[in-house]
């Protein structure tokens, strides 16, 4: 079920993964309806919404302003408080699209436990896709003290523990692989060309796969 999925959250990566390892963490040809890589909203509040995230990535807390978001959707101040009430009202709606997105995630890997680890590890090298700006743009708000920011990743991320418990088992491997899939975030963000990047290729990842799978046997 997850390999579209992959396809869909990886594309940047797809050239280099290579196969995984068959078996318990094998990827199948499947089934898959690939998680849509389009918010929630729609209309003026999908655009200003996606700014909004967009910016926080970007520019981060401080060049997200309501003016900066209104530029960039080309739309006063005024406009963006149409839709949005006021900065606040635009977080919180940045809150709930992440645990939308999130749990649709997490529902997508409960849905195919044979293919589920993989699928993790593999979509959390795609810094590009929705549901990873997303992630990316609430945790800069967390680093400002925002508590509600702070809830939500904490709420993503038992969604995702739990559906890797289901897939593996065994409660300290799918906190490994918890762990595991965070550092490959991290080090997609310091890959250098296909060519020459020695951390995130289609070896490394047959390699950790197949180091998750002996921890599993």
């Amino acid at each position: 079920i997850l390999e579209a999925g992959i396809a869909d959250r990886a594309q940047g990566h797809a050239g280099s993964l290579g196969d995984t390892p068959r078996g318990f963490f094998s990827v199948q040809p499947a089934l898959f309806h690939p998680q849509p890589q389009v918010l929630t909203v729609s209309g003026q509040r999908e655009k200003i919404l996606t700014a909004y995230m967009n910016l926080l990535v970007d520019s981060g807390v401080r060049g997200t302003t309501l003016e900066a978001v209104g530029t960039t959707c080309k739309l006063s101040k005024a406009g963006v408080l149409h839709h949005f009430a006021s900065k606040q009202a635009l977080g919180e709606a940045l809150l709930t699209e992440l645990q939308a997105q999130a749990r649709v995630d997490a529902d997508n890997m409960l849905a195919d436990l044979d293919n589920a680890v993989s699928y993790y590890v593999v979509s959390s090298q795609d810094r590009d896709s929705l549901l990873e700006r997303l992630v990316e743009a609430v945790y800069r708000l967390a680093q400002t003290g925002d508590k509600d920011a702070l809830d939500v990743l904490r709420q993503c991320r038992e969604g995702w523990y739990d559906a890797l418990v289901r897939a593996i088992g065994d409660p300290a491997v799918a906190r490994l692989v918890l762990f595991v899939g965070d550092g490959m975030n991290h080090n997609a963000l310091l890959s250098v060309s296909a060519g020459s990047e020695k951390f995130i290729n289609a070896e490394t990842n047959a390699e950790i796969m197949g180091a998750i799978e002996q921890l599993r046997a």
